[in-house]
């Protein structure tokens, strides 16, 4: 986008962009800034997400709280790679990781 957008208008585009978890780059593209300033103008505007929330959005998956111990200790211990923990645990079936 070339044209300037009204302050109005990007809060709407990164609040949308965030309820509709897409990735921070994209929102940045939308409204035509770096993702530091939409990191910030996000957290000025309430709704950034939390550790938990990025980390299984960056997954791609949700780990159970019972379950989160053993993930970890694949991850750590094993060597597994996130996915791979997740077929072990049971967490994703071979067909919703995409057979890769």
């Amino acid at each position: 986008m070339n044209t300037k957008l009204n302050s109005e208008a990007r809060r709407k585009i990164i609040l949308d962009g965030y309820g509709n978890n897409e990735p921070l780059k994209v929102i940045a593209e939308k409204i035509g800034c770096s993702l530091a300033s939409l990191k910030v103008t996000a957290s000025k505007l309430g709704c950034t997400r939390t550790a938990k929330e990025a980390a299984e959005f960056r997954r791609g998956f949700h780990i159970p709280e019972h379950k989160r111990q053993d993930y970890y200790q694949l991850m750590i211990a094993g060597q597994y790679k996130a996915r791979e923990c997740a077929l072990i645990l049971g967490l994703l079936t071979e067909e919703s990781s995409g057979n890769r």
